[in-house]
């Protein structure tokens, strides 16, 4: 089983990435949502504190402590967009590795077609999904994810091809610096 999940992680490796770009930017909405209706909720509620020196209301206490870390929700949106840009590079990095064997090469083909299928289930499973209101409320800030998800089977088929395209790079590559003894005179 080891050196199956060896042979064939590279491949694992990429359906997997397919997986996770899919389901990070929703877990990533969900959570940015929920952080955004906790300020919401602190901002609409208030109270005197008395008898304090450094603060008189509920307001100042929640703007020195809670307000800075609610503020941070914006870095998920960039986090969203590198977490699939490294997940990209990866798949492209597991492609061109799959290029020492042909038969990884012809897995390597047939695991991306099967990726773009399933692509464009899960896109139409996300079209379904933003058609539900609070769904697509949670998803509004996430512009990179939305036109990857909404595009998804074009995206698993462009990356598929590239990680393709550097596996016969990476197999037709030449043996520089190696002497064949073909100028042996």
């Amino acid at each position: 089983m080891i050196e199956t999940l060896k042979k064939y992680g590279s491949l694992i490796t990429i359906v997997i990435s397919f997986v996770f770009i899919a389901i990070s930017g929703a877990l990533m909405g969900m959570t940015y949502y929920t952080l955004e209706t906790v300020q919401t909720s602190f901002e609409n509620t208030d109270c005197v504190i008395q008898n304090n020196t450094l603060v008189g209301s509920c307001q100042d206490l929640w703007t020195i402590s809670i307000y800075p870390f609610l503020n941070l929700k914006e870095i998920l949106i960039w986090f969203s967009f590198f977490f699939i840009f490294a997940l990209v590079i990866g798949m492209l990095l597991y492609g061109y590795q799959s290029g020492k064997s042909p038969v990884m090469m012809g897995l390597l083909v047939i695991f991306i077609a099967g990726v773009t299928y399933l692509g464009v289930e899960m896109s139409n499973i996300y079209r379904t999904m933003l058609e539900n209101e609070l769904f697509r409320t949670m998803m509004v800030d996430f512009t990179v994810y939305n036109k990857i998800m909404l595009n998804f089977p074009w995206f698993c088929f462009f990356i598929g091809l590239f990680a393709v395209t550097l596996s016969l790079v990476n197999y037709q590559k030449t043996k520089v610096n190696k002497d064949e003894g073909d100028f042996d005179y």
